[in-house]
């Protein structure tokens, strides 16, 4: 460009971006080899020219989850109006891959990270750290990473309200489909479970709770060892959205009756639950919303905020979505 231009490389460099003063000729001369040659910057060099990339990593186990677009638009808008761009890695629920990707962020690939894991990949974040990429966890925090900022709902108390709404209505036998026990959330979720049926003076049978399923083959699977049980629950709560999903393909393929046969709510409502036939009882989470605030979280960072953003744990209210899958059981009025 320089050469069609007749002018120096950092003339062209001055004019494009529009730093030092460039005599209009000159000016005139670039601008008119800029549009001769259909000329587009290179905004990664120029980025890395400046110590910035202009972009967020977000870590996620599964991009196919309605909940991780949510949160994924959240941190894009977020990230639009600072100028940034963000770049989704999904490690498919691989320890390995997610190891890689977060290497990657570490690396400097990105500005900042935000971390929707179901991992406790611990060692990556704190290579994140150790090189000054300022970070924020979503949904859950490992147990050894007390310092990063944390954005979340309380698991604990919305499954124990979604649970009490089953109670109120009658059920007195109780099963769960829930995560693998080392994910935090499922964790709170079958702990907000176990809490509203102790409450309640109910007692859970462990057939009951089938515990550690993940993705909609895993929901499919954890509903048929419920409804192969001799005695089966009369009301299911499962632990997402996903296993929600499995779990209404294993009901049709049985043939039993939401709400008549068994009542069914489950955590993270997606667009897709009032239009199923029955309409699906779920808890909402903002989702959104948290990935927005992961954002505001990252860009305090950068810009160096005075009040550092260690330790924060932000928690966003939910909603329970009452629908018609849920029911008093069959003799109860």
């Amino acid at each position: 460009m320089a050469r069609v231009a007749g002018v120096s490389t950092a003339t062209v460099v001055r004019v494009l971006n529009g730093g030092a003063t460039v005599s209009p000729d000159r000016t005139e001369r670039v601008l008119r080899a800029v549009q001769e040659l259909d000329y587009v910057s290179n905004g990664v060099a120029a980025s890395l020219s400046r110590g910035r990339t202009q972009l967020l990593g977000l870590l996620v186990s599964d991009i196919a989850n309605p909940f991780t677009g949510q949160v994924a638009r959240g941190l894009e808008d977020e990230a639009v109006r600072h100028g940034y761009q963000v770049l989704i890695s999904s490690s498919d629920f691989d320890p390995d891959r997610e190891a890689q990707i977060l290497e990657s962020f570490a690396r400097r690939t990105v500005d900042a990270a935000a971390l929707l894991s179901t991992s406790e990949a611990a060692q990556g974040v704190h290579r994140l750290l150790r090189n000054e990429i300022p970070t924020v966890l979503i949904d859950r925090r490992p147990p050894d990473l007390p310092s990063v900022p944390l954005v979340r709902t309380d698991s604990l108390s919305a499954a124990r309200e979604a649970v009490r709404h089953l109670i109120d209505l009658g059920h007195t036998d109780l099963g769960m489909i829930a995560g693998p026990s080392g994910m935090a959330t499922a964790s709170q979720r079958l702990a907000g479970f176990r809490a509203a049926c102790a409450d309640a003076g109910l007692h859970v049978r462990p057939e009951c709770v089938r515990e550690g399923f993940l993705g909609v083959d895993g929901g499919h699977r954890a509903m048929l060892e419920v409804l192969d049980l001799p005695v089966r629950p009369t009301a299911v709560f499962s632990f997402n959205n996903v296993l929600a999903i499995g779990a209404l393909g294993a009901l049709r393929e049985r043939g039993v009756r939401l709400p008549g046969e068994l009542s069914l709510i489950t955590f993270d409502d997606t667009d897709l639950f009032p239009f199923v036939d029955p309409p699906l009882t779920a808890i909402a989470q903002p989702a959104y919303e948290i990935g927005a605030a992961a954002g505001r979280i990252l860009f305090e960072e950068l810009a160096g905020a005075s009040h550092p953003a260690a330790g924060r744990d932000v928690v966003l209210p939910t909603e329970l979505r009452i629908r018609n899958s849920c029911a008093a059981p069959a003799g109860v009025s």
